[in-house]
């Protein structure tokens, strides 16, 4: 399973245009939305909306916010603003960027303020004629008392396939309580026309840990 998930992502992957996440930060004035929904055969479902916006060239602010709700009613959410800085020279091929934030966890009825921590690097790559990009992300999050610390380390790898047609496959890994929780996710993303808007259509399957496979929707904007 392992050597299978790292062929594909080594082939099947995601887009030229800027996913969310990544080391890249936004131009001044420009911004980025993307909005999210997964469910899963037994009718689990979460939502998640990402923003980013440029202030300066050199500081982007974002929120990432996430709510999820399972068969059983048990709720979970999360929710931080961020601000992103550049580590690396605006024309180095290896990308770095740091970003920290705050904001709140909730599980049920306990409610938390967080703090949140991250490092990110990127490149651009080609494969033949196609272009794309690599990204790693890792994030700590740490909330108050009645939670537990969260780590994350996020693989995303890309490849445009036509100007409207692109594809993208990521490795989520959270470590969590004790345990390590990782899924497998490959997506479509479809451009309509000259369109601001992508599509995403994609799959999130647990490799490690419990959970049920997802189909997910979206839809990504720049502004």
């Amino acid at each position: 399973m392992m050597r299978f998930i790292a062929l594909a992502i080594s082939v099947v992957l995601a887009s030229a245009q800027a996913a969310p996440a990544g080391p890249w930060l936004r131009e001044k004035g420009k911004g980025f939305a993307a909005l999210s929904g997964n469910i899963t055969q037994e009718k689990d479902t979460s939502g998640a909306a990402y923003f980013e916006y440029g202030l300066r060239e050199t500081i982007t602010l974002g929120a990432d916010l996430f709510y999820g709700i399972d068969r059983t009613l048990q709720q979970s959410g999360s929710g931080i603003v961020f601000m992103r800085f550049p580590i690396s020279e605006p024309d180095a091929t290896h990308k770095w960027a740091w970003h920290a934030g705050i904001g709140a966890r909730s599980q049920n009825t306990v409610i938390t303020p967080a703090v949140e921590a991250g490092l990110s690097w990127g490149r651009s790559i080609k494969i033949g004629e196609r272009y794309g990009w690599a990204v790693i992300d890792s994030s700590l999050n740490i909330p108050g008392s009645g939670l537990e610390t969260r780590i994350k380390l996020d693989g995303t790898v890309g490849l445009g396939f036509t100007d409207h047609v692109k594809g993208m496959a990521q490795v989520f890994m959270t470590h969590q309580g004790g345990e390590i929780f990782a899924k497998f996710a490959p997506s479509v993303l479809l451009v309509p026309g000259k369109s601001s808007y992508t599509i995403q259509i994609g799959l999130e399957i647990p490799i490690q840990g419990e959970g049920d496979t997802e189909f997910k929707l979206g839809l990504w904007r720049d502004f």
